[in-house]
């Protein structure tokens, strides 16, 4: 008996192993769009991901910070200034986004645009001398999110395996 659960438990870990290792087909076709690149989490993700050969675009507040991004990875990186506290530089840099991305699902939304319920929870979390342990924004994160949060990971990754749209399966690029 206890052969047949440990055999089991075998088979279950190196499915999972190699369900884990599979990458998204198409890597070199595939965009992303990162902030913060002058340094820290942002410069390092964007030469990661430039070295598994996608095409990065680097949001940098800095034209030196571009400039050391740029040295340091390969001609599919491109970088961009972008100050995110600026109304007018997120313009110009959407706009430059598209214009090399030339997709229409690139603003396609899968959240609420009514960014104030996020922007509460977070207030009350800093604030509050109780803050919660969880919180939930919307309708959505009450009725499914924050329970799943309690359940098993495997659940949890099962039903954003069901819900969420699979990667790569966007609207088609404009001619």
């Amino acid at each position: 008996m206890w052969l047949w659960l440990l055999a089991l438990l075998g088979l279950w870990l190196l499915r999972r192993w190699h369900r884990e290792r599979q990458t998204v087909p198409g890597l070199g076709e595939k965009f992303v769009l990162i902030t913060g690149c002058d340094s820290g989490f942002g410069n390092l993700l964007a030469r990661q991901l430039d070295e598994r050969g996608l095409r990065v675009l680097a949001g940098c507040l800095t034209e030196s910070g571009a400039a050391r991004l740029r040295a340091a990875a390969s001609s599919r990186l491109q970088t961009v200034l972008l100050d995110v506290t600026s109304s007018s530089s997120i313009a110009a840099a959407a706009a430059w986004v598209q214009e090399h991305v030339r997709r229409s699902a690139l603003l396609r939304r899968l959240s609420s645009p009514r960014l104030s319920r996020v922007t509460a929870r977070m207030q009350h979390a800093l604030l509050s001398r109780n803050p919660r342990s969880r919180y939930a924004a919307g309708w959505d994160a009450l009725l499914f999110l924050l329970p799943l949060s309690y359940c098993p990971t495997w659940l949890y990754d099962a039903f954003y395996a069901f819900v969420m749209p699979k990667p790569g399966c966007g609207a088609p690029t404009r001619p």
